[in-house]
Parts: C-alpha cells; sequence; structure tokens
C-alpha cells in the first residue's frame, strides 16, 4: 500500500476537467510503508462503537497492523482468541492499561453486560499528529480485505471541526468497500465487487447529504480484494474529482451558494463564514481503518 500527496499547482486553472486533474505540484508528503514509522502513523486506541455501531475495538497490536515487504497490513482478529470466549459475556475491556486515546461513550473501559464486549479487535491509524493539508491531489494503492461484514475504509477528516461536530465539518472518504463476497440489494452486488467514494456534510446526522455526493465503480473479476487498485481525489479550491484506477468514477462543483445550497437546507448557512467549497475548505488529516 502507498499513500502519496502532492500540492495543488496552478490554482487559477480550475474549469477545464483535463487541467485540473493534472495540476499537480511536488510531492509533499509520501508513504512506502518500508517500516511502520510511528512518529507519521497513530493508532487510535477505543472500544467507541462510532456511529456505526460497529462490531471491533481498536488497539495498537501487532497482529492487527504489521508491515511487510513494503506493505501495510490491517488485519481484524477474533477478540475471544485474545481473551477467551467467556471474556465476550462477561468479561472487562479497560484500555485504559494500552494507552486509551478516544474516551467517547465509554470507549475506554467496557463492562459486558446488555452488550458483549466487542468481538474483533482492528486497528485505526491516523495522521493527526504529523500530516495535515488543504487541497492537492491523494493517491492510495490498497489491497482490500476478504471476509464477511469486513468494512474497511480510508477518509479524511478535518483536523479542526471549524464548522461544528459531524458531518458540520465534512468527511472526505477517498474509498470504502465490504468484504462480503456475495452480497447484494436488490440484485444489485455491493459487496466486494463494488468500491465507492463520499462525501459527508449537513448541518446534523439526519440530514447528512452524502446521496448526493457518492459515487460507485463495480467490478466483477477480480474484485477489489483480488488484487491492488489505485484510489484518487483530486481536491480542488473549485470541486472534488475521484477516480479508481485512473477512471473517474465521479466529480462535483459546488453552486454559488455553496454545499448549502446543494442540500437545500433551510436557516442560517452554517458555512457563510468559509469558501464556496465550505466546509471542505478546512485541513484535513488521514485516516485509515478496517472493520
Amino acid at each position: 500500500m502507498k499513500f502519496t500527496f502532492f500540492a495543488l499547482f496552478g490554482l487559477a486553472v480550475c474549469h477545464a476537467v483535463s487541467i485540473q486533474s493534472q495540476a499537480r505540484g511536488p510531492i509533499i508528503w509520501q508513504e512506502e510503508f518500508d517500516t511502520l514509522d510511528y512518529s507519521r502513523w497513530k493508532h487510535l486506541i477505543t472500544a467507541w462503537r462510532g456511529g456505526n455501531n460497529e462490531f471491533q475495538y481498536y488497539d495498537n497490536l501487532p497482529e492487527n497492523s504489521y508491515v511487510r515487504d513494503g506493505i501495510l497490513y490491517i488485519k481484524p482478529t477474533l477478540t475471544a482468541d485474545r481473551f477467551g470466549e467467556d471474556f465476550l459475556y462477561n468479561g472487562v475491556l479497560d484500555l485504559n492499561q494500552e494507552g486509551c486515546n478516544v474516551d467517547i461513550d465509554g470507549g475506554c473501559y467496557v463492562v459486558a453486560g446488555n452488550e458483549i464486549i466487542n468481538p474483533a479487535q482492528s486497528a485505526r491509524m491516523v495522521t493527526s499528529d504529523s500530516f495535515s493539508f488543504t487541497y492537492g491531489t491523494i493517491e492510495v494503492r490498497a489491497k482490500m480485505p476478504k471476509g464477511d461484514w469486513l468494512w474497511p475504509a480510508i477518509w479524511m477528516l478535518p483536523t479542526d471541526n471549524v464548522y461544528g461536530g459531524w458531518p458540520r465539518s465534512g468527511e472526505i472518504d477517498i474509498v470504502e468497500t465490504r468484504g462480503n463476497a456475495d452480497f447484494s440489494c436488490n440484485g444489485y452486488p455491493i459487496g466486494r465487487q463494488l468500491a465507492g467514494s463520499t462525501l459527508h456534510w449537513g448541518p446534523d446526522p439526519s440530514q447528512n447529504r452524502f446521496e448526493l455526493t457518492h459515487w460507485e465503480k463495480i467490478i466483477q473479476d477480480p474484485d477489489f480484494a483480488t488484487d491492488f487498485h489505485t484510489f484518487r481525489v483530486e481536491w480542488l479550491p473549485n470541486g472534488f474529482q475521484f477516480y479508481i484506477d485512473n477512471q473517474m468514477i465521479g466529480e462535483m462543483y459546488p453552486p454559488a451558494g455553496g454545499f448549502w445550497e446543494l442540500g437545500g437546507f433551510n436557516g442560517q448557512n452554517l458555512w457563510s463564514s468559509g469558501t464556496v467549497m465550505a466546509p471542505f475548505d478546512q485541513r484535513v488529516l488521514r485516516y485509515k481503518k478496517s472493520a
């Protein structure tokens, strides 16, 4: 897996799509994963289940994240393999002893009760202490995991929630897939044959207008877990372009009234102090997770 960031060059050229997608400046950050550099990557340690009631907790364990032959592996394992099956129903998961750094909804200390202890463990890595940027190109080469109910994701989130909590300050999903081999909805494949890119934005979670800024690509054989693929985002001062293997899967340029107009929201524009790209006009950092 390889991460490459480019500074954006030629900001005035913002209408011709071919020029925008090629308007790259020098590389400002690159990761080849020759080693797992802890000065660049920080592990989140928490049992917080997030907004999707996730099954896993995150830790910094060698079986869940490691580097080999220039590839970063993020591998989920079963909690019972570490603590035993009874632990899920009667145990106490105290992540304070392991350096818990996200204490949301009791994420540092979990007691089995109405819900079992998170039955899986995995890794979630961020660049929050080492790197962030505004506008440019990010390119990731990755092979997605196989396995039912796995939900790997590579995101960018704001370093500071200038416009408020999620999704007011936005979220850029470079790629998300599922690990299921045979999974469909109304005959439409949504397993590991499908990869998607998404922008999340809105005044509150119930008004997240991600469906207006979501794009997908389907490949049947091989799927996204069979080989490496390249995922790219062109984040411009006036819009976005999303690519998989150099094929554009989606683009968007907000109207004069910005994302507030695009979303058709009522009331005071929460992003009126920003540019037409608000909330996507602030510095972001990198997130990589496997679930």
